[in-house]
């Protein structure tokens, strides 16, 4: 190796016109780093595979851990409580839609009274509803023929991985028929979630209507 280091060197000095046994090494030297410059600079078919199979792994990756920008959840709850007519008891079910921090929503519910709402949201918090979060909300509530408008706010706050709390604050606007439709509504609970199942207990009053109850139901997210 020495001998073949010597020798390329001796012809590299002799092409430029220098003094062979002065700079042999040195030219060796800077002949040998110009080619290491030409290889990492050098493009290759198989080099150009090998990091088209790499980006397309990471991509891969991203999409698996990349949260999608739509959201879905499908919801039913059992309620008890107390009306001005006496107690009661029924049920509830809901279905949302999310695109990023926009949703939509359709409630339906039985108990006290028939009512059905229709909500837009917007998330002005949080990445998911199935992170601790705070939308927006406004629509139209229907009950008992009258109609009228609603705003509110809703969150949900993760104690734990699996664990979180939520509460929800509406007012109901005064309907155009002169009807109460429940002015304001509070509720708050708890819920735990097992992947894409959330179980929920809460609590609820309409202090207007003099409606208070409690519920209990689950959520399903995909």
């Amino acid at each position: 190796m020495r001998k073949i280091r010597f020798w390329v060197g001796l012809f590299a000095a002799a092409a430029v016109g220098a003094p062979a046994w002065v700079q042999a090494d040195d030219v060796y030297t800077i002949v040998v780093k110009k080619q290491e410059a030409k290889a990492q600079k050098r493009w290759s078919l198989s080099e150009w595979l090998e990091t088209k199979e790499k980006i397309r792994l990471m991509d891969m990756w991203l999409a698996l851990h990349t949260p999608s920008p739509f959201e879905f959840s499908l919801g039913a709850d059992y309620r008890t409580g107390n009306s001005p007519s006496g107690s009661f008891t029924g049920w509830s079910g809901s279905f949302a839609a999310y695109a990023s921090i926009f949703g939509l929503e359709a409630q339906y519910e039985d108990s006290a009274a028939r009512t059905f709402r229709g909500l837009f949201h917007l998330r002005i918090f949080g990445y998911s509803d199935q992170a601790t979060q705070i939308t927006l909300q406004t629509g139209l509530i229907s009950r008992d023929g009258a109609r009228a408008a609603l705003a509110g706010v809703r969150t949900n706050i993760y104690l734990a991985r699996f664990f979180g709390i939520e509460g929800l604050f509406r007012h109901v606007f005064e309907s155009a028929s002169g009807a109460s439709l429940g002015g304001k509504r509070f509720e708050a609970g708890a819920f735990i979630d097992f992947d894409f199942v959330r179980v929920t207990g809460s609590y609820f009053s309409e202090p207007s209507s003099a409606l208070s109850g409690a519920s209990l139901g689950t959520r399903l997210y995909f």
